[in-house]
């Protein structure tokens, strides 16, 4: 077996079976793992996607594309795009809310 594996049960495993890996660079995260947008990142990949600023769970970020920006870059936005991104969101919400209803059983 190539690359780096775990002995476990009398076998070898990749790695990759038994950690987080990361949503920016699919790498198995060594160290501190941030969890955000659903997803896990090394704590060195989490960053604004627009401008590659570091952020840290304590930093305010919005999600644009499942991907985080920074308060700064999102406040440099036009208008209008966030308008529309707003909208987008109010609609993912209120169609996974729909989703929760349960039909009614007569």
């Amino acid at each position: 077996m190539e690359g780096r594996v775990v002995n476990a049960m009398g076998k070898q495993w990749h790695v990759e079976l038994f950690g987080d890996v990361c949503f920016h660079c699919n790498r198995v995260i060594e160290g501190d793992v941030v969890s955000a947008l659903n997803k896990a990142w090394c704590a060195n990949c989490f960053a604004c996607t627009t401008c590659n600023a570091k952020l840290t769970l304590k930093d305010k970020f919005v999600e644009i594309d499942l991907k985080p920006v920074c308060k700064h870059c999102y406040e440099k936005m036009p208008d209008e795009l966030k308008r529309r991104l707003a909208k987008r969101e109010r609609e993912a919400k209120d169609k996974e809310k729909q989703k929760k209803k349960k039909p009614i059983c007569l």
